[in-house]
């Protein structure tokens, strides 16, 4: 039989993996549902995603990687005519148990606001400024689950001076460039848009 102070001391560790625990809103080994996933509470402070059923934890993004979203956002926004919106960084259904958090999305208006998350159909462009620590993921696995989404247009923004705008189009089931932009963005689809790629880090 252990002593007191092996019994206390194992009560210790058992306190401190229960303190540990008790920081996560989630379980990082099970796997999730799309609406289990959407009920989770989450931290503003990191950005949750879904892949496959397992929680991804991003930590917040780069003063120059907001920057650049800041910036995008509000030139599209001041451009947008009626029948669209754009918003920031929301959690889109791309598949059966996965959710993206583009840093941009363009979608008809009138979508559902107080949808915990959109559907993939909702979204005529996701834009994603790819930071350092998501490289791999924003360039090589997003793209694919977007187009397999169906979403029409893809932007990849490299937001490194000079800022460049790579631009996809949907084809058949798969993503074609269709531009690459340096300094001045023009764009016809969704709908006419002119970025001015210079503004958004100056």
């Amino acid at each position: 039989m252990a002593d007191d102070s092996d019994s206390a001391a194992r009560r210790g560790r058992l306190g401190r993996m229960g303190s540990i625990r008790s920081l996560h809103s989630y379980d990082p080994r099970r796997r999730y549902s799309v609406a289990e996933f959407a009920a989770l509470p989450m931290d503003d402070d990191d950005r949750y995603e879904l892949r496959d059923g397992l929680v991804e934890v991003s930590p917040p993004p780069a003063p120059r990687h907001m920057l650049v979203l800041g910036r995008m956002f509000s030139q599209i926004d001041a451009q947008l005519g009626e029948g669209l919106q754009v918003f920031p960084e929301v959690g889109v259904v791309v598949g059966a148990s996965t959710v993206r958090v583009p840093d941009v999305v363009i979608t008809p208006a009138g979508v559902d606001c107080d949808a915990p998350l959109m559907k993939a159909e909702q979204v005529l462009l996701a834009v994603e400024v790819v930071s350092p620590g998501s490289k791999r993921v924003d360039t090589t696995v997003k793209p694919f689950e977007y187009a397999d989404a169906g979403i029409p247009n893809f932007w990849l923004v490299d937001p490194s001076p000079p800022v460049t705008v790579t631009v996809y189009s949907l084809t058949g089931e798969d993503y074609e460039e269709s531009l690459r932009a340096e300094h001045v963005l023009r764009v016809e689809e969704p709908c006419p848009l002119r970025i001015d790629l210079a503004a958004l880090t100056r």
